[in-house]
């Protein structure tokens, strides 16, 4: 018999990369770039739905789809007929189920009331806004198009459409930002009552505006100290405003936690589709050619393919444990050993007990999860089972 949680688990996720944006932002080395023509967008979206085709036939159709998210860039630029072209292909190839979660990225400086009334009619019942602050001087400095007054301006737009199920991005530990600029982020947040806060510190990358500034010593980001103050201080606000703090940078009302990262998290499979697209299926990751011009000239799905890796055992009870850590709830140990055929303390005893000692893990009933101090440590756990 086939429990509910295992029917779960076999239920499938898509990921859908749309890879156009207005203006690259100054700390961003996501897989984007600025490209807005309407050709261009017509003929991505003629690949993409074309890819959807010919990979969906490979895969079996009698599973469940329960997620789909389209991420970016900045999909919300895609002109309605372009990601109706993109939908159509998904819902003909894969089982989508009646109460799948279908969520759109969006900028909020790109909204308006006819595409929103667009992005419901093609069933997408859930927008992650890419918001990042509600401070101009914030946002101006990020490189982000829209301003504060859009971001109220894209919520009330978001609730006239009916949208009752909105995340929003926020981004904290920006150079010279202080802990009352991010209070203040979280005050105004929380008077928006998304549904869903991401938040997350700013990870500066290499190769961006960003990054050359502080290698040049023009800027210097917050303190470890201070980044850890702001981080504990929004899952305080938070948890206070009704929200369950459920991933270390991920917050929810109930029942609206992201299903398609939480596949992510517990190991479940995915596929992904697009420029880039990474998937995991069938007990192999696979990713496509990040090649703009390689992806459109591709005559095959083989060709598109840029890498296949068929995980051993090994890689995937570990990539299971570094994910699951992720959740604040953690790894359920039952479910782990009826998944792997092996005990997780048979796996990593040492280990795991010196984590233990250094309270950054702890274990309570069946659950292995980190500590508050293995939240701020989390890395440094997770290279343990790595």
């Amino acid at each position: 018999m086939i429990t509910s949680s295992e029917k779960k688990r076999n239920n499938l996720g898509i990921y859908l990369h749309i890879p156009f944006c207005v203006r690259k932002c100054r700390y961003c080395d996501f897989l984007s770039f600025e490209r807005t023509l309407p050709e261009a967008m017509d003929s991505y979206a003629h690949k993409l739905a074309e890819e959807i085709a010919g990979r969906g036939s490979r895969f079996s159709t009698d599973r469940i789809t329960d997620s789909v998210y389209v991420g970016g860039g900045t999909p919300s630029l895609l002109p309605a007929e372009d990601l109706e072209e993109v939908m159509d292909a998904v819902y003909s190839c894969f089982r989508v189920a009646d109460d799948a979660e279908i969520t759109l990225e969006a900028n909020p400086g790109t909204l308006t009331a006819e595409n929103l009334a667009a992005y419901k009619s093609l069933g997408i019942n859930r927008l992650s806004l890419g918001c990042q602050s509600l401070s101009e001087s914030k946002l101006a400095y990020l490189g982000r198009i829209h301003g504060r007054d859009e971001v109220y301006e894209a919520f009330d737009l978001c609730r006239k459409a009916g949208f009752d199920n909105v995340n929003m991005d926020l981004m904290f530990g920006l150079p010279g930002e202080s802990f009352e600029d991010w209070a203040h982020d979280i005050f105004e947040a929380i008077m928006l009552e998304p549904e869903h806060i991401s938040f997350y510190s700013l990870q500066v990358e290499e190769g961006t505006e960003v990054y050359q500034e502080i290698m040049d010593g023009a800027v210097q980001q917050p303190d470890e100290v201070l980044d850890r103050k702001m981080y504990h201080a929004a899952i305080q606000a938070f948890t206070a405003a009704g929200y369950t703090h459920y991933e270390i940078s991920n917050a929810a009302k109930a029942g609206c936690e992201s299903r398609h990262n939480l596949k992510y998290w517990s190991l479940d499979e995915y596929l992904g589709f697009g420029l880039g697209a990474h998937s995991f299926a069938n007990g192999c990751r696979f990713a496509n050619t990040d090649s703009y011009e390689a992806y459109l000239s591709s005559e095959s799905i083989d060709d598109m393919t840029q890498w296949i890796h068929r995980n051993t055992k090994t890689d995937t009870v570990k990539e299971y444990v570094f994910l699951g850590l992720r959740k604040t709830e953690g790894i359920h140990l039952p479910t782990f050993a009826s998944r792997f055929g092996e005990k997780f303390w048979d796996i990593y005893p040492e280990e795991t007990k010196e984590l233990i000692g250094r309270g950054l893990l702890e274990e309570q009933g069946d659950m292995l999860r980190l500590t508050p101090l293995g939240l701020d440590l989390s890395n440094i756990v997770f290279s343990e089972y790595v």
